[in-house]
């Protein structure tokens, strides 16, 4: 039985509405439902229905009015006092006393002006009371009946107060909606809120309590003028108050706005507290919403690169971003929903199931079929449910097929059927026992499949199982099971392909490196690896191409390889290093070729990569096209970067020696020199020649500068405290200045002998200049420097710089987000 001390929740909510007047029980009711909403059911014995009684009733609205008269006497005497000290004691003397009463305060129904301006009271008292006193106020709202027009100006006082337990308070009954009087004038008061404030807090009260009225139209402007101010929980809510209205409200470039400011500019933090965790909650389900009626083409842009972005956020994550594409976007949606459904780690692949539920069924169904047999078992019960809430029937499936398909060539067995249970189980021990006796079997069939089974299901969202407790899994895989151990493995990288970097395909190739896969044993993981880099969706395929540079690439996969290596794109450099392994010599005419083409058309970066690569397979055609590289060098700058190669290849091979470089060296008005400081860097041999540089003209001081860096960065360097660097930095052009300055920092130079240099440097508006600098304020520590920085920081212009500058200061930007 419940103790005689607590109210009984159904008793009390049985009794508390029956004395009061017939025709107010609706609006009693609700506030006894609301205060004891959040009431904890008591253990034991329900009591008995009671049938009312209404000669009881009547008593108890007697009593409960008569319990509520010198109240409303004292609240309409506080309302009348004009001396303010007075008038704001005796308010706050109002607050036990209403208390005290409990539910009798529905009595109060009798006094309909005094019951409203209690609570106008309380909102004037707030700022002066308590933490225990404000949860007084709020238990008090949630049981004073407002019958009376007056309400209105309540809440519009509650909003400019920013009080939003209050505002909970009071409409904490669900569908309840109090009587205001004429309903839109109200609404347009609130909207007078939202566009004045007086703060953020007091525009998100407003915007909730619009929420409560289905007369929006009003404060329509106000609220789509609110998604531009830079409160997030004003956003969320003015959001949430367009995309609910009855028609939404929400325009189309509303919506890629807060999308695209999302991107931008990440939500503040959810865990910090409750309330910012509901701001997140209430903005992820506004756009859901939202995206029902308008489905614009930049907000499926947005949504993209709010994914790339891959920001920590509790409710507005991936998921919710693929959720939202499969709303508004279905096929886009369901892309999203297969690559995660890819993804080796199954808390990723769980990304995909809200989507899920949003796709129509015909997209909806085959992504199911999938999804109910991951291994992961948060993957396999989500889409197991969602199948039985489609399709009214349960799932019938068991491993999934897609791995197991390549490797098992009859249907299991009745002992596999039993052990799949075991380790699609959530007991970690029997699961752990399950995979040494799996082990124990090998080269089983049946035995190796569940091993992948535990292998793909990744309940702790750690990369594929190289960690504990499945250390080493994957070699002993290869050990126990041989080729078909390998064959595994490729079946697991083939089924969660995503993402390629940091994925099975890097596991791989790291297996391979390794010497755990013998060579004969690679041709699956060659087959993988090439259709991987031959998909037309194929993203970052650098794992790929390294795996491939390992156990060698199929004659097939040339021209996609050769195209990709000529240019500077993704995965290009692994290309190259893929192109120079590449077996058949046929491929050097090519590779000549293609250096002659970008030679003529003055195509600097594809002759540096042609170059490259031919070189690096010593193609004795290549060096003569490289010689004419360094006749060209000396009309243009620009070629410098793939004279640079051609020169550092013809050096290795004895082509050109110490005194081609001192010749070089000797000619500071030719990018020439350049090229022999670059490639000769720190020799013994052009010591001389380099310090010789250091007093040249040539080339505006860029000669020298290139001259300086060879020298500084020698093993052993020039002393970056060396008198005579002074004069190179300031006859040096910006770009050459700022790489020796950085060259001397890492070697050590004293602050004071770049100081001059710096404040021009950093407020410099070249890229070339300031992406030398990132990283530079790690070697500078004094105080002066960082004195400096300070001085510097509201003019650097470029961003990355300037964040490198303001975490060395320990500097805190401005946030984006004003909250309050």
């Amino acid at each position: 039985m419940p103790r005689r001390d607590e109210i009984d929740a159904t008793l009390a909510t049985h009794f508390a509405w029956t004395f009061v007047p017939a025709d107010r029980h609706e609006l009693a009711a609700a506030k006894v439902e609301a205060a004891l909403g959040a009431a904890k059911e008591l253990p034991g014995e329900q009591p008995e229905p009671v049938m009312a009684d209404p000669a009881e009733d009547e008593r108890r609205a007697r009593e409960a009015a008569s319990a509520c008269r010198p109240l409303a006497e004292a609240i309409a005497a506080a309302w009348a006092c004009a001396d303010q000290p007075a008038r704001l004691r005796l308010a706050k003397r109002l607050l036990p006393r209403a208390e005290r009463l409990g539910f009798s305060l529905l009595g109060l129904i009798e006094w309909p002006v005094e019951a409203v301006r209690l609570l106008r009271l309380c909102v004037e008292v707030a700022p002066r009371l308590s933490r225990k006193q404000r949860e007084r106020v709020a238990f008090v709202a949630r049981l004073v009946p407002l019958d009376h027009a007056e309400t209105a100006d309540l809440l519009v006082e509650v909003a400019r107060a920013g009080d939003s337990a209050l505002a909970d308070a009071l409409f904490s009954e669900d569908d309840w909606v109090p009587e205001v009087g004429d309903e839109s004038a109200l609404v347009a008061r609130l909207a007078d809120v939202i566009d004045e404030g007086p703060a953020h807090a007091s525009r998100a009260v407003a915007a909730e309590i619009i929420v409560q009225f289905e007369r929006r139209e009003p404060a329509i402007p106000a609220l789509r003028r609110a998604l531009r101010l830079p409160s997030f929980g004003v956003r969320a809510r003015a959001l949430d108050a367009l995309a609910t209205a009855q028609p939404c409200a929400v325009a189309a470039d509303d919506l890629v706005h807060v999308l695209r400011d999302l991107v931008a500019h990440a939500p503040p933090e959810a865990m910090v507290d409750d309330a910012r965790e509901e701001d997140e909650q209430l903005f992820a389900g506004a756009v859901l919403a939202a995206l029902a009626h308008v489905q614009p083409d930049d907000a499926a842009e947005a949504l993209l690169d709010w994914i790339d972005a891959e920001n920590d956020s509790m409710w507005l994550d991936a998921g919710w971003a693929t959720e939202a594409l499969a709303i508004g976007f279905p096929e886009t949606g369901a892309v999203m929903a297969d690559h995660w459904l890819k993804c080796a780690r199954g808390y990723e692949r769980h990304k995909a199931m809200a989507a899920i539920e949003k796709l129509p069924t015909e997209m909806a169904e085959p992504r199911l079929r999938i999804a109910a047999s991951d291994p992961s078992s948060l993957v396999r019960e989500s889409a197991r449910q969602q199948w039985l809430q489609r399709f009214a029937q349960t799932f019938r499936g068991g491993v999934d097929s897609l791995l197991a398909g390549s490797l098992m060539e009859g249907p299991p067995s009745d002992r596999f059927a039993a052990r799949l249970a075991v380790i699609e189980g959530r007991v970690e021990e029997a699961r752990r026992a399950m995979a040494r006796v799996l082990f124990a079997e090998a080269p089983d069939t049946e035995a190796l499949v569940l091993l992948l089974q535990i292998l793909a299901d990744d309940p702790e969202a750690r990369e594929p199982q190289f960690s504990a407790p499945t250390e080493g899994w994957p070699v002993k895989v290869v050990e126990r099971f041989g080729s078909k151990g390998v064959a595994g493995l490729r079946a697991l990288a083939a089924r969660f392909p995503e993402p390629e970097s940091f994925g099975w395909m890097r596991r791989l190739a790291d297996l391979v490196e390794r010497g755990a896969i013998a060579r004969e044993d690679t041709g699956p993981l060659r087959e993988l690896a090439a259709k991987h880099v031959l998909a037309d969706d194929a993203g970052q395929i650098d794992d790929a191409l390294r795996l491939l540079t390992l156990v060698g690439a199929p004659p097939e996969l040339l021209e996609r390889v050769m195209a990709l290596a000529l240019t500077d794109d993704l995965g290009a450099w692994e290309a190259r290093k893929l192109v120079a392994a590449w077996p058949e010599r046929s491929i050097d005419a090519r590779l000549v070729s293609n250096m002659a083409l970008a030679l003529a058309d003055r195509d600097w970066s594809r002759l540096e990569n042609a170059s490259w690569m031919a070189l690096e397979r010593d193609v004795s055609a290549a060096r003569v096209v490289a010689q004419r590289v360094l006749e060209l060098v000396e009309e243009t700058d620009e070629a410098i970067g793939a004279a640079s190669v051609c020169t550092r290849s013809l050096r290795a091979r004895g082509v050109l020696d110490d005194a081609w470089a001192i010749s070089a060296l000797g000619r500071p008005q030719s990018p020439v020199c350049v090229v022999a400081a670059r490639v000769w860097r720190g020799a013994p041999a052009v010591h001389g020649a380099l310090e010789a540089l250091l007093s040249s003209t040539g080339r505006a001081g860029a000669s020298a500068a290139e001259a300086a860096m060879s020298l500084v960065n020698a093993e052993p360097g020039l002393s970056p405290r060396d008198r005579r660097l002074q004069s190179v930095l300031a006859a040096a052009p910006p770009p050459e200045r700022a790489e020796l300055v950085v060259g001397m920092c890492v070697r050590g130079a004293p602050f004071a002998s770049v100081a001059p240099y710096l404040e021009a440097l950093f407020t410099s508006s070249d890229e070339r200049v300031t992406s030398m600098l990132v990283g530079i304020t790690g070697w500078m520590k004094t105080p002066k420097a960082m004195a400096m920085f300070r001085q510097v920081l509201p003019r650097v212009v470029d961003a990355e710089l300037r964040a490198d500058i303001e975490e060395q200061l320990g500097h805190v930007p401005e946030p984006y987000w004003a909250e309050g």
